[in-house]
């Protein structure tokens, strides 16, 4: 493997070996290590998030194949459950209920997964949708629960006008005018388009996923 994009840590950088190896049993043993080692969810996944950005980054490159790619987000999808079960809190009240999903255009669903978690950690009900809300999905929603946070997510600049498109179908819907909506991901790290979502179009753009958990405490249910 080439010289990584980013200052890896140790973990990381093991964790990505592994799933770059494909060594399945060997990436779960060092995220049970992380647990046995008291780190907490929000860690883990910092560590398993790093390895993923870089995953991307070795691909872009040529480095790796879509397939070694494909391969080392599988592995990925399941130790982020496999983390939050063993690591998840009792809660006796319910925060709120959340709504995840990816803008058009995008499949990338790893952070999210991760923020779910995260959210349920917290106490939320986290409903995540795996392709971009359209106007009769957001109907459908709005007749069976009452949502308090919707969470959206790019990974491409290119999709960045499409959370606006996304925000603007949610906002349509009577029962959602009220909603919080975050958004977040690596699309909007050094999007032009940024300082408008910041101002006003979403309430609150999240640089990471403990600043989206964070946010989330600020809505109340």
């Amino acid at each position: 493997m080439s010289r990584p994009h980013q200052q890896l840590d140790d973990r990381a950088s093991s964790y990505l070996h592994a799933v770059l190896d494909r060594d399945r049993k060997g990436a779960e043993e060092l995220v049970q290590g992380m647990i046995n080692g008291g780190s907490s969810l929000t860690g883990i996944y910092g560590v398993l998030g790093a390895a993923q950005v870089e995953i991307g980054a070795l691909w872009e490159r040529g480095v790796i194949t879509v397939s070694d790619e494909h391969f080392a987000t599988e592995i990925t999808l399941g130790c982020i459950p496999m983390a939050a079960e063993k690591l998840r809190k009792f809660r006796r009240q319910l925060k709120g209920s959340a709504v995840l999903c990816p803008v058009g255009g995008e499949f990338h669903l790893v952070g999210l997964r991760m923020l779910a978690e995260l959210l349920r950690n917290e106490g939320w009900e986290a409903e995540l949708l795996e392709s971009a809300p359209t106007e009769s999905t957001l109907r459908e929603m709005a007749a069976r629960k009452h949502v308090n946070l919707f969470c959206l997510s790019a990974t491409m600049p290119s999709n960045v006008a499409r959370a606006a498109e996304a925000i603007n179908l949610i906002h349509k819907q009577p029962a959602f005018k009220s909603t919080k909506v975050l958004v977040g991901g690596p699309a909007f790290e050094h999007a032009r388009e940024k300082r408008v979502f910041e101002n006003g179009l979403a309430d609150r753009v999240a640089k990471s996923l403990p600043e989206a958990v964070e946010f989330s405490k600020s809505v109340s249910s």
